[in-house]
């Protein structure tokens, strides 16, 4: 069983709560924007940790991390976690970043890209004025989304791809058995189809740039390809 430690560091006027796990390269884990969020959402994604030196913090305004009277924006979480980089000593660093956790992850490759090895996004939001810069951002990047997320629709998942040139788009089946309802559930892949997006991290970390030179369609099938795995959709 891998148990991350919780840690607690000062950076500037802030304290920021964040749990390590495992050696090896750097790896980050950017949560959402739901108030109830924090670094535990990665729970099911633990296994990244074998090889790999994973930082989950609770993003200012969540979790054990101090809370401002306003939640900072996608551009003041980049700032403070490049300071909170900064004071843990990492140079370069690949970072993983579901929904807003996503956009935060963008802003901090476009400002910090000499520090960034590669970018994994799941179901990511962006700011509409980071599309014209990620052309040349030049980090490799992976975009994973679910066929059936109503919360950010596929169709931005192909604007992120169009726009980073070093990118690929994997789309999952859909995971909601009743997207009426269910809907949100497809926009939390690190829960709901967490064996699937291990794959995926797992596969591309090793090789970001091979990756993205792969045809389409075939890193997630090789992803799979040793499992016996079939789809079934899921409920809360």
């Amino acid at each position: 069983m891998i148990t991350p430690v919780e840690k607690k560091v000062g950076v500037g006027e802030y304290t920021l709560r964040y749990a390590e796990a495992g050696k090896g390269e750097s790896l980050v884990l950017l949560h959402g924007s739901d108030h109830r969020e924090n670094w535990r959402v990665w729970e099911p994604l633990l296994q990244l940790s074998e090889g790999n030196h994973l930082i989950m913090p609770d993003l200012l305004g969540y979790g054990g991390s101090s809370k401002p009277t306003e939640t900072p924006d996608h551009r003041k979480q980049a700032l403070v976690l490049h300071e909170l980089m900064e004071r843990l000593a990492l140079e370069k660093v690949s970072i993983v970043g579901s929904s807003w956790g996503g956009q935060i992850a963008l802003e901090y490759a476009l400002e910090w890209p000499a520090t960034v090895n590669s970018l994994v996004l799941i179901a990511s939001t962006y700011d509409k004025d980071q599309l014209p810069r990620l052309k040349k951002m030049g980090r490799p990047t992976l975009i994973i989304w679910a066929e059936d997320d109503l919360v950010t629709q596929l169709k931005a998942g192909y604007s992120l791809r169009d726009a980073i040139a070093t990118s690929r788009l994997e789309t999952l089946p859909p995971v909601a058995k009743d997207p009426r309802f269910g809907f949100t559930i497809s926009h939390k892949l690190e829960r709901f189809r967490s064996k699937e997006i291990l794959d995926l991290i797992m596969r591309f970390i090793r090789d970001p740039e091979g990756v993205i030179m792969e045809p389409p369609e075939m890193v997630y099938l090789d992803a799979i390809a040793t499992r016996s795995c079939s789809f079934f959709f899921l409920t809360e």
